[in-house]
């Protein structure tokens, strides 16, 4: 049986759920997500916040994964829409639907890890985590997105030729960072990133904290979710780290290698996260 786009995102959305029932703090709606560590700012309080925007909560579950959700649930969940974007944003260390600044501190936080076991693949990278203070974010469950999806079998290991492998170290093999528009538009240069965009280069991946929290809009026209877009951001940057450059569509319908560039345009393909999807 051939699975379909709706179906695959139907399991990929299982997978990133069941595991929410982690020792953690409390969010809104029984949602829960691990406590904000040192490398960010607290949030506001609960009290305090203000209600969740309906178009951020909406593009959380929309695309190929909206299906899905519906029946999760009628039949497994017993959530309600809400409850699981809000799941999927406290996955990617968005515990809050706070809306992402302009401009934050402009200083960058390691997050912290205990030390990693040694790779076993032939091409082993050392990644450190960064977030810049003062954004809304969860360094922890960020980090842990970040190298999951990184390491996930379809990414870019999928050959068996690289692993990754976390660090908090100050001579990494490539940094993640997540950063405000900002920042992300000092750290991108000589790259036009003005504002909206993110990139891979001097061995940092930079992702623009606004991006990450919303997804970009020709993604989600497309019948992608946020949390989709986000696995294609990580897996998009770090492949300019490991050499690899832009492409184009290879044809209408087809899906879009993971070096398009899916945050301006699709041009005809669907949108994809994986390397191993359209390789």
């Amino acid at each position: 049986m051939r699975l379909t786009r709706p179906v695959v995102g139907a399991l990929a959305l299982l997978g990133l759920l069941l595991p929410i029932a982690a020792p953690t703090a409390a969010l809104p709606g029984g949602v829960v997500a691990a406590p904000i560590d040192g490398a960010t700012e607290d949030p506001s309080s609960e009290d305090s916040r203000p209600a969740p925007p309906a178009d951020i909560l909406r593009d959380e579950a929309a695309g190929s994964g909206a299906t899905a959700m519906r029946w999760l649930e009628r039949s497994l969940l017993g959530r309600s829409l809400e409850d699981i974007a809000r799941a999927m944003r406290a996955r990617a260390g968005l515990p809050t639907t706070e809306a992402m600044p302009q401009h934050a501190s402009g200083e960058l936080r390691t997050v912290p890890t205990r030390r990693q076991p040694a790779g076993q693949r032939p091409d082993v990278r050392t990644v450190r985590v960064q977030v810049e203070r003062g954004l809304p974010v969860n360094g922890s469950a960020f980090a842990r997105f970040v190298m999951d999806t990184l390491n996930d079998e379809r990414g870019w290991g999928h050959d068996g030729s690289v692993e990754f492998v976390r660090t908090d170290a100050e001579d990494p093999d490539m940094s993640v960072v997540l950063a405000s528009p900002d920042l992300t538009d000092e750290l991108c240069v000589p790259l036009e990133t003005g504002g909206e965009y993110s990139c891979g280069r001097n061995e940092r991946a930079v992702l623009n904290a606004v991006r990450w929290s919303e997804g970009a809009r020709p993604f989600l026209d497309g019948d992608g979710n946020v949390t989709e877009y986000r696995q294609y951001l990580v897996n998009h940057e770090v492949g300019h780290l490991l050499g690899h450059p832009h492409v184009d569509c290879p044809a209408e319908g087809e899906l879009a290698p993971i070096m398009l560039q899916q945050s301006i345009r699709l041009d005809g393909c669907e949108p994809s996260s994986w390397p191993a999807e359209a390789s």
